[in-house]
């Protein structure tokens, strides 16, 4: 099996990984998400947001730290170079924008605690 098949492989199964666990979590996130945002809209801001995280940490980390590269050929070291480098640009765009929209959000007073 050749290099570029086998980076395929990784990127394949991490990705299969990602959908499993963002389908597993996305619903329940998005009920709890709601009660601590107070609205769908921020709530589902939220999901979406995690659920893209879920997939570009892992491959990042895949392209980064995957056995593939073990494997020398000619082109595979660009095509994970050109891989990792546009999936670390997103994910740092991705906390970025995470941060700032966790910054700009009002807080949320917990109507017990106030009582």
């Amino acid at each position: 099996m050749s290099p570029l098949s086998l980076f395929l492989i990784e990127v394949g199964i991490c990705v299969l990984a990602s959908t499993l666990v963002a389908g597993f979590l996305s619903r329940p996130l998005r009920r709890l998400l709601v009660d601590a945002c107070g609205t769908v809209e921020r709530a589902n801001f939220w999901v979406v947001y995690s659920d893209a995280m879920i997939f570009i940490a892992p491959l990042v980390t895949t392209v980064v730290f995957g056995k593939s590269s073990d494997l020398y050929t000619p082109t595979l070291p660009f095509y994970k170079a050109a891989l990792g480098s546009a999936l670390a640009g997103i994910f740092v765009a991705l906390a970025a924008v995470g941060l700032q929209v966790a910054r700009i959000l009002p807080r949320r007073v917990d109507k017990e605690a106030a009582s």
